[in-house]
C-alpha cells in the first residue's frame, strides 16, 4: 500500500528534483511541528511549515514565510493555506 503525500511531501520532493538546498525538521511532539527551510548558500531564504495553529494546518495546507514565496499582494510575513503547486508557482514569479 503507497502512503498519501502530504503538502509538505510533494514540495519536498520537487525541492528534491530541482536540487534545491533544505532540510526538513519533523518534530511530532506537542505541536506537531513539520518545516521546510530552504538555504542558498548557506542562508535560509524561506521556509513551509504545516503545524497545529498554522494557517491551513487543519487541512493539511501549508503556511509560508519569506521574501522569495511570500507576495506583495498577500500584505503580511506569512501566506497560509497554500498547496505546493501554489508554492512552487510563487517560486517561479519573477518579484
Amino acid at each position: 500500500m503507497t502512503e498519501r503525500m502530504t503538502e509538505l511531501d510533494k514540495l519536498e520532493y520537487w525541492l528534491k528534483c530541482n536540487k534545491i538546498e533544505y532540510e526538513r525538521v519533523d518534530d511530532v511532539g506537542i505541536m506537531e511541528r513539520h518545516q521546510l527551510i530552504v538555504y542558498k548558500d548557506g542562508e535560509r531564504i524561506w521556509d513551509a511549515i504545516c503545524q497545529r495553529g498554522s494557517y491551513g494546518y487543519e487541512r493539511g495546507l501549508l503556511e509560508v514565510m519569506g521574501d522569495s514565496v511570500v507576495m506583495p499582494e498577500d500584505g503580511d510575513s506569512v501566506c497560509g493555506y497554500l498547496t505546493a503547486q501554489d508554492v512552487i508557482d510563487r517560486l517561479k514569479v519573477e518579484k
